[in-house]
């Protein structure tokens, strides 16, 4: 059989599970047990035609955590006029 695998990374902050899809004519074996991960790194299906012949795909899932860079302003200061 032909093997595909695709995932809908990356990880995030608010992403914290990506799915990974599996092409090919048979049935997935995932390297991690199951077609949603929750951390960053390779991953791997087999697909199992009804012949019994094997093909395998990987895809690699990435993680982005950076923080944001955070930002405050105001139109102070506070006078007799202004008082909010």
């Amino acid at each position: 059989p032909t093997a595909g695998l695709t995932n809908d990374g990356p990880l995030t902050c608010t992403t914290t599970s990506v799915t990974l899809t599996a092409s090919g004519a048979g049935t997935y074996a995932y390297s991690g047990g199951s077609a949603t991960v929750s951390a960053p790194g390779t991953y791997t299906v087999t697909v199992t035609g009804t012949n019994g012949c094997t093909a395998t795909a990987t895809t690699v899932v990435t993680q982005d955590i950076v923080a944001p860079t955070a930002g405050l302003t105001n139109d102070g200061p506070l006078t007799c006029t202004t008082t909010s």
